[in-house]
């Protein structure tokens, strides 16, 4: 039996333990020692087994001639990745449903933290931070714009993987700090025959959102020399969210009604008595034209200048080669390249709120004033923009120190190097200038020519060339690593042979970012620059116990440590334990017992203060009962409105943030019965727990907890402040910060069922996960914050439910799939009115057929959300009106691929 199999990748995990509580683990563990002790007294020496091939599992450092282990593994295969028809792999990974949360994507508007156009991975909605990404067993280099704390998945192009193996199961103690939630280990192809060229053009339903894919592959197969070289190009079209949802939306007691952006074309004021002014938005209006500021007349439609996709080129050039020296020692090397050149439209630029006298000589009111809100609307509408570089380089020699033991050495370093910014942005100190009489003037050709802000279209040439400018950052990250590691069979035992792993690692890991001078002299970012040192030993054994007994095919027994001593911090130990209990040809039963930690980044170290508007929503906007009574106590009148979605927050990082610790267990079962040729199941509990988490309260959440008891939350309380006359937010703080307690835990379930009648092979994937827990507490004496069931407003859903089905039929020539998406109901976790504080359960059907006229070429045609399915509204997302790192915003999507082997 085997416990690992590859799956269809859109049904995606294939589990493996399921486990209960802890009392029982405990009870097993002593179980467990007093076995090998009694065990070992008793032990002679075995007999030699016959040498089988050994190959490297995820989830191990041990080599080993089969693939159970105490860990779940899912493998997602090559060929399943072309069955999906994906051209990214972000999208392939965000589907399994061990997945949950925020994801980087080319479907999501705000991607933060010099992140944008970048893709990740994030298993069990623990974060990005908490799910390692390796690269054939090793570490690479994180990317995006600057100072990141994630793997880039974009680096990796599809057409050079042989498979995605997804360890969902925490092993610190295998590989090292990150991985809490799980492991992505990325494997590519080492040999290929001959010369492949595949390719795929696909576009939606409604023309937009075009992808084109060119993939290029050469094999070499010498004396000893063996490899693949692999080029591919990949472009990805944008869809205006315009195209998609006409309008922000907002629910009131009539239904789903248009809300426009508090930052308006014309701009707005308010006098000294707290009234609203908002002036000409006419194009060729009254330029001294004003009157009352109104949301629903005066307000922007943003929609018309936001991506609900956005475009992406990207080349990437990667090659494998491994050369044999002689029959004990190799040389290899993987070198990987990527190029990527991603963009989005923004809204045109508002400015901050700046005063302006009453003599100013274009100010039509005759008062005293602050100019805010106003829209640069006479500039084209700007683009943000990333060029992004990465190279990732590793070289390594492997060999055999006897039969029973080998070694392996490698070094690799990757680096990361980018540029950003914006088409068109403001220098608000300038502008500040070109409404003070004392510094501009009127006078034609003047230095600093004095500004007509107020009303649509009035402003001068010479005025936007003056407060305008090309806005550019870069920045980068580093990452070098040397490893050392030996593995070999210690003893045989009459259960099997003792083996075991030994090995040290030495990796430097730098960060860097350089904002604008223009950001950098305002105050809205700071530079980071930053590195940390990482010296780390690990040993790792596999000890067989009992074999060939009455309901004991195998038991065998797993152990691992590793010591992790960081510059930042200082030293860590972790553990994990595992037992593989095979107790017949059809059953297995598995366990691991691990702590895990995740030491902080550096962004999350050394990042310094970084202005983003983040979708935010204010809770005393239609509040009701305690919350309205809390905001009234504020000062916040009843009836108050909150302008626009989004608030001016300030990230960046904590330079006394403390790792974060975790424990997991996961307990599971495999079962394949002998009487169903091709059937099998997978059971699968699993309980993480993370103590002085490292989190950032999103903004809606601490206003929410702040209003809800402003005692108890009162650091909440703090982190925000408000126009004293218009009672807006103008600016909030979510810094990062060692929280008490995250947990999360479920169950994984799995079927799987193949046949073939006829020449036809049937195939069915069923794979679900349901969500038992999942609480955060943001210190001792805090609430927990319950996230079972609920869509939050910036770290996506935990929907209790979450299931792939995939079904497959194919003959010689022939293969159809029929894949289908299952996301469960689930509430908003703001509340609202009927239509948006929950959304019902959601389905997508994906179909595809492949067709093979000959050996060496393929053909398909495929639909993705074949019934066109529409995200739902919810309250909390007024940037799309949905949850974008849930729900598909693109729609019906067609597309073509041929695969050719020449």
């Amino acid at each position: 039996m085997s416990a690992v199999r590859p799956i269809n990748p859109l049904s995606s995990t294939r589990l493996q333990p399921t486990y209960a509580s802890r009392s029982k683990l405990s009870l097993v563990t002593i179980g467990l020692i007093t076995a090998i002790s009694s065990g070992l007294s008793v032990l002679s020496t075995a007999v030699n087994a016959a040498q089988m091939e050994r190959i490297s599992v995820t989830g191990s450092h041990i080599q080993r001639a089969d693939l159970e282990t105490a860990s779940p593994v899912t493998v997602i295969t090559h060929e399943q990745i072309v069955q999906s028809g994906h051209v990214n792999l972000e999208n392939l990974l965000q589907e399994i449903s061990a997945a949950a949360g925020p994801a980087g994507n080319a479907t999501n508007a705000y991607w933060t933290s010099n992140g944008y156009g970048t893709a990740q991975i994030n298993l069990r909605g623990l974060g990005i931070n908490r799910t390692l990404v390796l690269l054939n067993g090793k570490r690479v280099v994180n990317g995006g714009t600057g100072a990141n704390a994630s793997v880039d998945l974009n680096m990796i192009p599809v057409g050079m993987i042989e498979r995605i193996d997804v360890l969902k199961d925490g092993a610190s103690a295998i590989y090292g700090a990150d991985a809490i939630a799980g492991v992505i280990n990325i494997i590519t192809k080492r040999s290929q025959e001959g010369v492949k060229v595949s390719g795929k053009y696909g576009q939606t339903s409604k023309g937009d959102g075009k992808e084109k894919q060119i993939n290029v592959s050469a094999g070499i197969n010498q004396d000893k020399l063996t490899g693949v070289i692999n080029l591919s190009y990949i472009e990805t079209g944008a869809i205006v969210q315009s195209s998609r949802s006409p309008c922000p939306l907002k629910e009131t007691t009539t239904g789903l009604n248009c809300i426009g952006s508090s930052s308006t074309i014309g701009g707005r004021a308010h006098l000294s008595d707290g009234t609203e002014l908002q002036f000409n938005q006419q194009k060729g209006g009254n330029g001294d034209f004003f009157e009352a500021y109104d949301s629903n007349k005066h307000g922007l439609n943003w929609f018309n200048y936001l991506n609900a996709q956005s475009p992406m080129e990207r080349l990437n050039v990667s090659a494998s080669f491994e050369y044999e020296i002689n029959s004990r020692l190799s040389l290899y090397t993987d070198l990987l390249h990527s190029q990527r050149q991603s963009n989005q439209i923004i809204t045109p630029r508002s400015l901050k709120a700046t005063p302006v006298s009453k003599d100013f000589i274009y100010n039509p009111t005759g008062q005293d004033l602050t100019l805010k809100n106003r829209r640069l609307i006479e500039v084209d509408t700007p683009h943000f923009f990333q060029d992004v570089d990465i190279t990732q380089a590793l070289v390594g020699l492997k060999g055999q120190l006897s039969d029973n033991w080998q070694w392996d050495v490698s070094y690799s370093v990757g680096r990361n190097t980018a540029k950003d910014g914006w088409s068109s942005d403001i220098d608000h100190k300038k502008v500040a200038q070109t409404l003070d009489m004392s510094q501009c003037s009127t006078t034609p050709g003047a230095a600093i020519p004095c500004g007509d802000f107020f009303g649509a279209y009035e402003l001068s040439p010479e005025v936007i060339d003056y407060v305008t400018y090309s806005r550019l950052g870069t920045g980068g990250n580093q990452l070098s690593s040397a490893n050392l590691s030996v593995s070999g069979d210690i003893i045989d035992l009459p259960a099997g042979s003792l083996s075991s792993a030994f090995g040290i690692e030495r990796r430097n890991e730098q960060g860097w970012r350089n904002p604008d001078p223009v950001v950098l002299q305002s105050g809205a970012e700071d530079a980071i620059d930053g590195d940390v040192d990482v010296s780390e030993a690990f040993a790792e054994f596999n000890i067989p116990l009992l074999a060939d007994l009455a309901f004991i095919k195998k038991l065998d027994l797993s152990l691992a440590g590793r010591y992790s001593d960081y510059s930042s911090f200082g030293g860590q130990s972790t553990y994990k334990l595992g037992l593989v209990w095979q107790v017949n040809d059809e059953l297995m039963l598995r366990s691991v017992k691990s702590t895990a930690f995740r030491a902080p980044s550096v962004p999350e170290l050394f990042g310094g203060t970084n202005q983003e508007n983040l979708p935010t929503k204010d809770p005393c906007d239609g509040a009701t009962g305690v919350i309205a009574s809390n905001c009234l106590a504020d000062n916040v009148p009843l009836g108050f409105s909150q302008d626009g979605s989004t608030v001016l927050t300030g990230v960046g990082g904590n330079i006394n943030v403390q790792p974060e610790k975790a424990s997991t267990l996961t307990l599971g079962l495999v079962y394949e019965p002998s009487v169903i040729d091709g059937l099998s199941m997978t059971v699968d509990y699993f309980d993480i727990e993370v103590e002085n988490a490292i989190a950032s309260v999103d903004g809606s959440n601490q206003l929410r907890l702040c209003y809800t008891d402003p005692q108890l939350y009162k650091d909440f309380c703090q982190g925000f402040s408000r126009n004293p006359i218009t009672h807006q937010i103008v600016s909030l703080s979510k810094q990062p910060l060692n929280a008490a307690l995250e947990q999360v835990a479920g169950i994984d379930s799995n079927i799987s069922y193949n046949a073939e009648l006829a020449g036809i092979v049937f195939g069915i994937n069923l794979d679900a996960t349901r969500l038992l827990t999942h609480e955060n507490q943001a210190f001792p004496d805090a609430e927990p914050e319950v996230l079972l069931g609920k869509i939050t407003a910036d770290r996506g859903s935990f929907a209790k439910w979450k299931a792939n089905l995939g079904l497959k039929m194919a003959t010689a020539q022939w293969q159809g799939n029929w894949d289908v998406r299952y996301l469960g109901k689930a509430d908003d976790q703001q509340g609202g009115l009927p239509i948006g504080r929950s959304v019902p359960s959601i389905v997508y059907h994906d179909v595809s057929v492949k067709w093979s006229p000959i050996d060496n070429f393929s053909t398909a045609f495929g639909i993705d959300n074949l019934f066109d399915t529409k995200a739902p509204y919810l309250t909390s997302w007024n940037d799309a009106n949905t949850d974008v790192f849930t729900y598909d915003l693109a729609g019906r999507r067609f597309y073509l691929q041929f695969e050719l082997q020449i």
